[in-house]
């Protein structure tokens, strides 16, 4: 990492900000797009509050990146938002705002990145869920978005091989980034990390989490379902997903009650 220069957006967030420490002290030039600005301060840390769903400041403040530190070698497509709705009780807005930030603005932010990273053969990383390979009650939107940023990583992962641009995503159950959060019903948008009436296994912490998302990048590694319950769901839904639908339904059910 020493000496890269590494665009993460939602820095500001817990699992964000852990990932801007650790990258910090691996000597790596870091530069974030939250929507609202990190509260670390290093020299090699360039914190730029902008909504990413916005095409023209979003080059705006790419602008300023390039500006600053000349290239990029890791791209970190780790900003995101969730809800707890049914889809009947989901307004499209809602819906439309989750897709914006989750998926469409990765694929913008990839679109800038592009041409440095193939000139640096660098890396992007895409922060997944489970919900982006299996089913969750009362996240359709969420789901989608994940579903659709997988989908997209994994098709630019081939088209990019050749170029030597290197593709990782990562699939994390349930990161405790927002503790101070809890997790409401059908109130609009939220973050993921919000707490909830009902977590299944363990919980991850940012620092944890942070720590195995950067080794998979030294690594090179294509695909990390972070977490027990990830790796659980994943078998799970793929061996047996009746099963894995009644138990994620009698849990997530809970939520609504």
């Amino acid at each position: 990492m020493k000496g890269k220069t590494v665009l993460l957006t939602g820095g500001a967030g817990g699992l964000g900000q852990a990932l801007v420490m650790k990258l910090l002290e691996a000597g790596a030039n870091v530069a974030i797009f939250d929507m609202s600005t990190s509260s670390i301060k290093a020299d090699n840390l360039l914190s730029i509050k902008v909504d990413i769903t916005q095409p023209d400041a979003l080059q705006v403040a790419f602008t300023q990146v390039i500006s600053c530190f000349g290239n990029i070698d890791i791209l970190i497509n780790n900003a995101g938002i969730t809800h707890m709705s049914r889809f009947a009780d989901t307004e499209q807005t809602t819906f439309d705002k989750i897709m914006a930030v989750n998926f469409t603005a990765s694929v913008n932010i990839t679109r800038l990145c592009l041409p440095y990273l193939q000139k640096s053969q660098g890396q992007i990383v895409a922060i997944s869920s489970v919900a982006g390979f299996a089913p969750l009650y009362g996240r359709s939107a969420y789901s989608a978005s994940k579903h659709a940023m997988e989908g997209f990583f994994l098709s630019l992962a081939s088209e990019l091989e050749d170029n030597h641009v290197h593709v990782f995503i990562v699939a994390p159950s349930f990161v405790k980034s927002r503790p101070e959060l809890t997790a409401q019903v059908n109130a609009g948008v939220s973050s993921p990390g919000a707490m909830k009436k009902s977590t299944n296994g363990q919980q991850i912490s940012p620092d944890q989490a942070a720590q195995l998302i950067l080794r998979g990048i030294e690594n090179k590694q294509h695909y990390l379902r972070l977490g027990r319950v990830a790796k659980l769901a994943y078998w799970l839904n793929t061996l047996f997903p009746s099963i894995y639908r009644r138990v994620m339904k009698s849990s997530a059910k809970k939520e609504f009650l």
